[in-house]
């Protein structure tokens, strides 16, 4: 058992190991009883220790003023708590409540699938703007003696084939469907493509099945 001179230095080293013990987390000061040091400070108190009693006094008050500190900071906690439940209340935007985490986590950490960046990107796909669906307009039946339905003169028809012809080759290789480009005439799409069945016929085009890609 430990000797000590006096009940300043018992009090003395009672007050260092409490701050070892609040420094090192292991209890708390709001947790732990003050009153009987002072008690104890009190009692032995006399004129043969009042200077070294008043050193012990001031080390006991600053431990008191932590105390305090330690319930100001608990206050302020449950203050803020509740300003973060009427935050939520009012109902903000994920966004913004993804903010107040920002740098909670010393390792960032993410899951794609339920991530924001993901769910940002999934809605951008879902919100975004459609084109005007095709309209499919029957064609009138066109009788004609001719083999080739199209009503253009027979010498007509090769110029325009190879000016179609010189237009789409710059294109090429190409899929079949990029060569009508944005058409929406029906007319003017089974043009061209009676003049891709003539070209493919001729040599000039070729296709290729497995790809659906049309090449010279």
């Amino acid at each position: 058992m430990t000797e000590y001179k006096g009940i300043t230095e018992y009090l003395n080293v009672k007050i260092e190991e409490v701050q070892k013990k609040v420094i090192s987390g292991k209890i708390k000061l709001l947790n732990y009883e003050l009153a009987p040091i002072f008690a104890e400070l009190k009692n032995g108190l006399n004129m043969d220790n009042l200077n070294n009693s008043s050193k012990t006094y001031k080390a006991a008050c600053e431990l008191l003023n932590q105390k305090f500190e330690e319930l100001k900071r608990l206050l302020s906690s449950l203050d803020s708590e509740q300003k973060f439940f009427d935050y939520l209340k009012s109902n903000p935007k994920d966004v913004e409540i993804s903010q107040l985490f920002d740098g909670c986590w010393r390792k960032v950490f993410q899951i794609e699938s339920l991530s924001l960046n993901f769910l940002e990107s999934s809605k951008n796909k879902l919100c975004k703007d459609k084109g005007a669906p095709i309209t499919i307009v029957h064609l009138d039946k066109v009788f004609s003696k001719e083999e080739f339905l199209l009503e253009v003169p027979e010498q007509n028809f090769t110029e325009k084939m190879i000016a179609f012809f010189n237009e789409i080759k710059k294109r090429l290789p190409c899929l079949f469907e990029e060569i009508f480009g944005r058409e929406q005439d029906q007319a003017k799409i089974y043009e061209m493509f009676v003049y891709l069945l003539h070209l493919l016929q001729l040599g000039k085009l070729k296709y290729q099945k497995d790809t659906n890609t049309l090449y010279i």
